[in-house]
């Protein structure tokens, strides 16, 4: 089975920064060889991530796209996904949802629904961004690129439930320290926002659960199977000015 990435992009600036860090997730991906459905820009709409999760069932979506509490929603603001509505969907599956508040409300519905487990946010996640730098070199964006690629990477390498919340977690703790003391204003509001996501991140479902990765071939031998987690990573991002928040 795929993995699948779901990726808008349309000129939103918290679009920008998040296909970007998913797409550093899809060569991830590849490195470890998975296959792909990368729904990117005009094909992330609801039609194509429903027909792609009913017919392809994959194993790990990766899922960008602005969002609320109760909603997910992908290309322009399409809404997708709703609690309590139409998230059934997503059973079967372990979701890592980097949005805003989705740990409230949709991300427990989705376990209603026989989800095998989710990882989120019960709060806005915040970051902070440059817009003199580009995307890929941004330096303030930088720790919650990491923060976020971190959590793929865990999902990708087999790890359960816990262990990819505690890279999480480690992640954030790390950048913080690395930052601390700086006398710059700017890097002071960076660690408040590497702060508020951390104490907002949540998992909820099956804690051991985790995706079994391909098997690679070489000649002569096999390689050992790396673990990987069943994962499903939407991050819904909502942007404004030079703090964003998904």
């Amino acid at each position: 089975m795929p993995i699948l990435f779901v990726r808008p992009d349309w000129g939103d600036l918290a679009m920008l920064y998040a296909s970007h860090w998913t797409g550093l997730g899809v060569e991830e991906a590849k490195k470890r060889g998975y296959s792909l459905i990368d729904l990117y820009g005009e094909d992330a709409t609801k039609e194509k991530i429903f027909s792609t999760i009913e017919a392809q069932h994959p194993e790990v979506a990766i899922m960008a796209g602005h969002g609320n509490p109760t909603t997910y929603t992908a290309q322009e603001e399409e809404i997708v996904l709703k609690a309590c509505e139409n998230d059934e969907v997503m059973s079967g599956t372990i979701s890592h949802f980097l949005s805003c508040s989705v740990g409230q409300t949709l991300l427990p519905s989705i376990i209603e629904k026989k989800g095998i487990c989710t990882i989120g946010y019960m709060v806005d996640f915040e970051f902070i961004v440059d817009t003199n730098y580009p995307v890929e070199s941004d330096p303030y964006a930088e720790p919650f690129r990491d923060v976020t690629l971190t959590i793929i990477t865990k999902i990708l390498d087999g790890a359960k439930l816990k262990d990819v919340w505690d890279a999480g977690i480690a992640k954030c703790n790390e950048w913080i320290q690395k930052l601390w003391g700086r006398p710059e204003t700017d890097w002071a509001e960076v660690i408040s926002c590497l702060e508020h996501d951390r104490d907002g991140l949540i998992a909820l479902g099956d804690k051991e659960a985790y995706v079994l990765p391909p098997r690679a071939v070489f000649p002569g031998k096999l390689t050992p199977q790396a673990g990987i987690g069943l994962g499903l990573l939407l991050l819904l991002l909502k942007g404004y000015g030079p703090t964003l928040a998904f």
